[in-house]
């Protein structure tokens, strides 16, 4: 896979419409770009500048990656500018590069992305933007230390564009506090928490378990469900067929638990409102979130930070499955780290690179469980140092590494913003995720081939 700039978790909840008119700016190759640039210019923010400096974009979020870079190198010079982090499809980076490309200069030496499909997008050739790192500017070893499937979606032909900062695979967030009150066991399985969640509503209303306002919602829900929505079946060839019962599945569930009030659909999980109605207050002190599937960045950035569930009474479990099959499950961001194939000093730049995503130095602070493996165990205790959780997220979190659905392939259009402008808007009117299904798959269907893929439908 928050608030503009503020640094709460991988996700903008940008205006829509300039996101949409950004992201459709760069799925159509639109040539107005030094307009669309021009026009958000005075966003980014500048921290320092220097006559030679290693110009890095990231977003506020990694902002103490930076510092504690620079306080490790303090005779390397940075330039630092602040930017959202292209997150939610905003296009703002492909913009950026689009006008960069056309008068010749200004391209960043380091850009981080919120947005893993950035990949496919800035490597092609209308952008041309990252450096080829696995033709001599990282080492193997390097590369090899990352965990198993998490570079494939910085290679294109066999050739690594990006490192992964962290990885951003779902779990299942629970209350343990309220669980043990109601009396409730934590669900394995997808119909068990439908169930579940028809009883909270009758027992329990005011209460949820889960939320599906937000633009990511897709990557929780459908990604969990393996629906076949952007399989990747060739260099240009993608399958979309939200008909498939693994897509209408999940979307009646998540309809009937709407229309029963215990998942949320009116208010983003990082807006005020929602804090306002389910986060924990004196009258509340558990607070009215019961479970929620989300991101592993979640725990901190979201359940921790707007007090949503009690410091100590979090709870995480393993994804969950549908009942007679192994579990798969989604993820929500993560973040990439790009270096620019313009950039004049590319050693001090790659070595640069390769710091922030995989010293301890730099992930010992990332908000999000690392995807360099020899970090992954010291980020753990730091987690549980917090004292924020109720049970051992070390296990969980590496389990459900290993259940992402590998079958969501990175491509250069954004199915979160696609999603923003079909599905949310009907849900915010009281329609439903099964009536817009179809247009869904249709607004995929025309951003894919504007790009240039041939769509298949399978079931």
């Amino acid at each position: 896979m928050n608030p503009l700039v503020t640094g709460r978790s991988r996700h903008t909840h940008t205006s829509r419409g300039i996101r949409t008119a950004l992201a459709v700016f760069a799925a159509a190759g639109i040539a107005c770009a030094s307009v669309a640039v021009g026009a958000a210019a005075a966003a980014p923010r500048t921290t320092r500048s220097s006559a030679s400096p290693i110009v890095v974009w990231v977003d506020s979020t990694r902002v103490p990656m930076i510092k504690a870079y620079e306080k490790a190198n303090p005779t390397v010079k940075i330039d630092l500018v602040i930017y959202n982090g292209n997150a939610n499809g905003s296009g703002y980076l492909q913009s950026k590069i689009a006008l960069d490309n056309r008068v010749g200069a200004g391209w960043p030496d380091i850009v981080f992305s919120e947005e893993n499909n950035d990949a496919s997008s800035l490597a092609n050739a209308q952008f041309h933007y990252p450096a080829a790192l696995s033709k001599g500017l990282v080492s193997k070893s390097v590369l090899n230390g990352f965990a198993k499937g998490t570079i494939a979606g910085c290679t294109i032909d066999g050739t690594v564009y990006c490192l992964r900062n962290d990885l951003a695979q779902n779990v299942l967030w629970y209350n343990s506090a309220l669980m043990k009150k109601f009396g409730y066991k934590v669900p394995t399985t997808w119909q068990q928490y439908q169930a579940l969640g028809q009883t909270v509503a009758k027992q329990h209303p005011g209460y949820i378990i889960g939320s599906a306002n937000d633009t990511w919602t897709e990557e929780i829900y459908l990604w969990g469900s393996a629906c076949p929505m952007n399989y990747v079946t060739g260099p240009l060839t993608v399958d979309i067929n939200l008909a498939s019962s693994k897509c209408t599945r999940m979307a009646s569930l998540l309809d009937s638990l709407v229309k029963a009030k215990s998942v949320n659909d009116t208010e983003s999980v990082f807006s005020s409102s929602f804090d306002t109605t389910y986060a924990v207050t004196k009258a509340s002190p558990l607070g009215h979130v019961l479970m929620m599937p989300g991101p592993s960045w979640y725990g901190a950035d979201l359940l921790v930070a707007s007090n949503i569930i009690p410091k100590g009474d979090i709870g995480a479990a393993d994804p969950l499955a549908w009942a007679g099959s192994p579990a798969v499950t989604g993820e929500v961001g993560g973040g990439l780290w790009f270096m620019s194939s313009h950039s004049k000093n590319k050693a001090a730049v790659a070595s640069m690179l390769v710091w922030l995503s995989t010293s301890a130095g730099s992930q010992g602070i990332s908000v999000g469980y690392p995807a360099f493996v020899a970090d992954q165990t010291s980020w753990i205790a730091g987690q549980q140092a917090s004292g924020d959780y109720a049970t051992q997220l070390g296990p969980v979190f590496a389990t459900a590494a290993t259940e992402v659905w590998p079958d969501w392939g990175p491509v250069p259009y954004s199915t979160e913003a696609v999603w923003a402008d079909t599905v949310t808007p009907a849900l915010v009117g009281g329609g439903t995720i099964t009536s817009q299904l179809a247009n869904y798959g249709t607004q995929l269907t025309d951003f894919a081939q504007s790009d240039g893929y041939t769509v298949v439908t399978k079931p």
